[in-house]
């Protein structure tokens, strides 16, 4: 008689081990390069802030792999993850609408808002997750519709890119759902 082996949720995966060192890899960045240039200086709460992001972006990635019952849906999920980390990353560092102090940057919490919130309401799920994305798209290009005519500034080629980024995570977590009958659903 054969006895089913549980699986473990520590055992060796090698992508896993790639996702976690990258985090670390890319926090010994700055660390590195602060000791042969005084042009990168992050302080103690820059490295914790970074640690966060980064960290959760990881945990995000691996919970949208486990959610994903193939590759698309997992490509999906780690889509939706990369895209907000670089959403929030851009935004502390540099800003999108003129500096990172400018308030207008605030506009995009309501996408990152929008998108965390939907995931809750349509419980994960890869075919309600995708018409979150394309929610998610339209806002990211509503804001530069906000900008423009507001005056605040200008951000075309970046609004777009990150409204491109949001369609294709959905059209592959679209295309990943089991219960997808129709191919032109």
């Amino acid at each position: 008689m054969q006895t089913l082996k549980k699986p473990s949720l520590f055992r060796f995966n090698p992508w896993r081990l790639a996702l976690w060192s990258s985090v670390l890899g890319l926090l010994l960045l700055p660390l590195l390069a602060m000791q042969f240039s005084s042009e990168v200086n992050w302080t103690g709460s820059d490295f914790v802030v970074a640690g966060v992001l980064l960290a959760g972006t990881a945990l995000l990635i691996e919970l949208g792999c486990r959610a994903g019952n193939n590759l698309a849906g997992r490509a999906g999920w780690a889509l939706v993850a990369l895209t907000s980390l670089l959403l929030i990353w851009i935004n502390l560092a540099v800003g999108i609408i003129g500096s990172e102090d400018n308030p207008a940057n605030l506009l995009y919490l309501v996408v990152l808002a929008v998108t965390a919130l939907g995931a809750l309401w349509v419980r994960f799920r890869p075919r309600g997750m995708s018409k979150v994305l394309y929610l998610s798209a339209a806002l990211q290009l509503g804001i530069e519709l906000v900008i423009q005519v507001a005056d605040l500034g200008a951000a075309p080629v970046i609004n777009t890119a990150f409204a491109l980024l949001w369609l294709l995570a959905a059209g592959l977590l679209r295309n990943s759902d089991p219960e997808r009958s129709d191919p032109e659903a």
